[in-house]
């Protein structure tokens, strides 16, 4: 079994895959989420490391208070989050989720005194239907996060990918 809260470790992005590599093998449905915060790369130029820190902390619990025991959460790069959401079948109650992570992070959030005011963008993909190989997963989820991104702060993308 999986640690539920694959933030911290060595190397949390290769845990989060052999994670999901594992959930394909299992069969079960479950959708993959990628959050994306946007602009956060500024606020670590301009308040350093230290501040982007204790950023990540509150974003990560404010992320983990609107999931379930049995969904995972990981860090996944420096401004970006990996949710899988075991269980997840349709897209409305996926993206319906997708919009509670993007309001719990749009509320103010006081660090070092400094207030900030995040926005995200997340890409959604859903195991099996939009692919059965974790990598074509997470693929679709990262051209959906990206799609997500291009089209402005606080956005949604769902992947549809295209039929080989």
């Amino acid at each position: 079994m999986y640690d539920p809260d694959v933030l911290l470790g060595d190397d949390p992005r290769r845990e989060f895959e052999q994670m999901l590599e594992g959930s394909c093998a299992a069969g079960k449905s479950f959708a993959l989420m990628l959050v994306n915060l946007d602009g956060f790369e500024g606020i670590t130029v301009r308040y350093g490391r230290a501040v982007a820190d204790l950023l990540i902390y509150e974003v990560s619990s404010r992320l983990r208070d609107e999931l379930r025991d049995q969904d995972v959460l990981a860090r996944f790069g420096s401004s970006q989050f990996a949710v899988l959401v075991t269980g997840a079948q349709r897209l409305e109650s996926t993206a319906d989720l997708a919009r509670k992570l993007i309001g719990r992070l749009e509320s103010a959030i006081t660090v070092a005194g400094t207030r900030f005011r995040l926005t995200a963008s997340v890409g959604i993909t859903l195991f099996p239907q939009h692919g059965k190989e974790w990598s074509d997963l997470l693929d679709n989820a990262e051209a959906a996060a990206h799609d997500a991104m291009t089209q402005g702060r606080g956005r949604i993308s769902i992947s549809f990918p295209a039929v080989r």
